[in-house]
């Protein structure tokens, strides 16, 4: 079994559930290292606490290699990761889905209105060959009532 690490003094909550992840295991920092293809260095400097920014992908890497989730080393930590906690990020994530929801629901009608005036410009296209028949045929009338008159009117 691999050596336990301890948890370093004023760790923050998603660093002890990482390490208490860790303990719970029989992989080494070197192993993880070599599963993800990060430096052995940097996986040390995470558990002993002194990554101060490790970055998502390091940490995400980490539990990977754990067999862990990210919901189980964050999930209730309220954890800072990129000048956000999680419940700041997790309500910027439903504010976008809702925005999301809200710009497709407002495409979908968008594309159903231009449908129907699409389908309305057709059907008035339609109307107009039919009006512009009906004004030739009148005009071959009025052509052949003028040429009656023409020859009823000489004689």
């Amino acid at each position: 079994m691999n050596r336990q690490i301890s948890i370093p003094d004023g760790a923050e909550q998603w660093l002890i559930n990482l390490i208490e992840l860790k303990n719970r295991t029989d992989i080494s920092v070197k192993q993880i290292s070599e599963k993800e293809n990060v430096a052995e260095k940097s996986v040390s400097n995470v558990f002993a606490g002194k990554a101060k920014s490790p970055g998502v992908d390091l940490i995400r890497r980490i539990i990977h290699a754990l067999g862990g989730t990210w919901s189980e080393i964050f999930g209730e930590s309220g954890a800072v990761i990129g000048g956000q906690d999680l419940a700041s990020l997790q309500t910027e994530v439903d504010r976008l889905k809702s925005e999301v929801e809200l710009l497709t629901t407002s495409l979908n009608m968008a594309n159903i209105e231009i449908s129907s005036k699409e389908k309305m410009i057709a059907a008035l296209e339609s109307e107009i060959k039919i009006l512009n028949l009906k004004l030739e045929y009148e005009e071959k009338l009025v052509s052949v009532h003028n040429f009656y008159n023409k020859l009823t009117n000489t004689n």
